[in-house]
């Protein structure tokens, strides 16, 4: 017996044994995402949506109504860290998966308000999981109809989460899940090169500092953004909505508002502020001139001290300006007047170097030699050195949302806007080379336009579908989706779409992702034969 109690004794004050546990299973890196289910609402966007009812920002998106017993699929590979049919409650049940990304960064899959059925189980925690694998059947919450809940977000691993919270749910470590993936579809392609994101939408075409920051207007606020993660490093609050916004050398910002204020900032300091009251316009640059359009067509421009440097009055009495935009070295006008639209061509000293009136707006684009060309109704021009030179007639005349881009041999390309979506491409005396049926709809804005070296064009639509075409033929070699919003959160007036000589190219589609990539890698063939040729 003392014996026995010995051996309690000493069992009590050992130290316990831990079996070594298993440690939990890798499952792979992310070579591809996928939504969970198919066939999304088109334009059906509710993340970070304020819901009185629940008293917050929504923290995912909802998808697949009234489709009760739908399976519902793991957006890519990973491992579930979460499976409980009880964890809503009533609202039903939790799945959440993990995700390693091929930058080693992780990121959580949430599908909630899912059910069982006889056919479709939940998976186990631990258990690797990838697009082919079903989790779960779209379920019946009990305060709204079938659907899916879907999240993606940094952490909680093991918890269902809030569901909603009262800030901007990206400043809390989730994700905007349709970003989110189309911008990791981009990422996985051949000819990525980086990706900037933002935590507001912008309003205007975010503006690259030249320390890689972004300056990004949304609203009234103007913020500084580093990358990548999108932190904000400093954010102005102006008084009134911002209309225009451009970036100078030394990481300088100038922004115009509403109101008419403009303000010359640097790391969060005002360096300048002056008032300025034109056009609900942004302002242009050239160089360091700001130049701002007034009411009428009058010019107004100031150096970033506020200090003017020259004026041009206005050319009649009313609001008719149908274009103010410009190039590297001067600024183009037109004016609608009684007598058809007067067309001016401006340089950074104010002097008007052309002046025409024409029918109607006429459809230009700056050329690289310092020239504008584009169409006057269907007759083809060159507008150099003062003079209009006229080239042949294309028995074609563009509509209102016409607009043209040339490249660097000389070529003019021209989305028509006409009834047949004409796409065509003219040579330097205005031959047509060919022309297709452009492959999306009339929209209200047209596409952003631009080319490189000249073997490839690009454009950007109002849906955020970037188009590769060979400039040899007018094919269209490829197509990637950037993510623009949905019908409450999209800004197409925020659109970019910058292609320079070595063929790399920066495109945004107005929302929270901005991209550069590789042309010379999305190209193909039709790129290895432009360059031998």
């Amino acid at each position: 017996m003392h014996r026995l109690w010995i051996v309690l004794l000493v069992a009590l004050f050992l130290p316990a044994v831990t079996l070594a546990q298993e440690p939990p299973p890798f499952c792979g890196v992310v070579d591809s995402i996928d939504y969970p289910i198919d066939n999304l609402v088109e334009e059906y966007d509710d993340f970070a949506q304020y819901r009185a009812r629940f008293g917050g920002n929504h923290l995912g998106i909802d998808i697949g109504f009234d489709r009760w017993g739908d399976p519902v699929h793991a957006a890519a590979k990973g491992r579930v860290t979460l499976a409980n049919i009880e964890e809503w409650d009533t609202e039903k049940g939790v799945v959440i998966v993990e995700h390693t990304f091929p930058d080693n960064s992780t990121a959580y899959t949430l599908y909630g308000h899912m059910e069982e059925t006889d056919d479709i189980k939940f998976p186990r925690v631990g258990q690797c999981v990838d697009h082919e694998t079903i989790v779960g059947a779209i379920g019946w919450p009990s305060r709204g109809r079938p659907h899916l809940h879907y999240e993606i977000r940094r952490g909680l691993p093991q918890e269902g989460g809030p569901g909603y919270v009262t800030t901007n749910p990206l400043d809390e470590g989730w994700y905007h899940p349709l970003d989110f993936t189309q911008l990791w579809r981009i990422r996985l392609q051949p000819g990525f090169v980086e990706a900037a994101t933002f935590k507001s939408v912008p309003a205007l075409p975010p503006v690259a500092l030249d320390s890689g920051r972004y300056a990004v207007a949304s609203g009234d606020m103007l913020e500084i953004v580093a990358q990548p993660g999108g932190d904000i490093l400093w954010r102005i609050e102006t008084d009134g909505i911002i209309t225009g916004l451009a970036g100078l050398s030394q990481d300088r910002t100038v922004i115009h508002t509403l109101n008419g204020q403009v303000f010359t900032l640097q790391n969060g300091r005002y360096s300048a502020l002056w008032q300025v009251d034109g056009l609900d316009e942004p302002f242009v640059t050239l160089g360091e001139t700001l130049v701002f359009v007034m009411p009428g067509g009058g010019l107004e421009a100031y150096d970033p001290a506020g200090t003017s440097l020259w004026s041009l009055p206005a050319i009649t009495p009313d609001n008719r300006v149908s274009l103010f935009s410009a190039s590297d070295q001067q600024i183009a006008l037109g004016v609608r007047t009684d007598d058809g639209v007067l067309w001016r061509l401006i340089d950074a000293a104010g002097q008007v170097q052309f002046e025409a009136t024409f029918s109607q707006q006429p459809v230009v684009a700056p050329a690289w030699d310092g020239s504008w060309v584009g169409l006057d109704g269907a007759q083809f021009k060159r507008f150099a050195g003062g003079q209009n030179h006229s080239y042949g007639n294309i028995g074609l005349v563009p509509g209102r949302a016409a607009k043209a881009t040339v490249d660097i041999l000389g070529n003019t390309y021209v989305y028509m806007d006409d009834a047949d979506q004409t796409l065509l491409a003219l040579d330097a005396e205005g031959q047509v080379r060919w022309r297709i049926r452009y492959p999306m709809p009339s929209a209200a804005l047209p596409p952003l336009m631009d080319t490189g070296n000249g073997c490839l064009l690009y454009t950007l639509d109002l849906d955020g579908m970037l188009n590769i075409f060979d400039t040899a033929d007018g094919d269209l070699i490829l197509q990637i989706e950037l993510y623009a919003g949905g019908s409450r959160t999209s800004s197409p007036r925020a659109r970019l779409l910058n292609v320079d000589q070595s063929e790399v190219i920066h495109a945004g589609s107005g929302f929270l992702s901005l991209f550069t990539l590789d042309g010379w890698a999305l190209g193909g063939s039709a790129v290895e034969s432009c360059r031998l040729g």
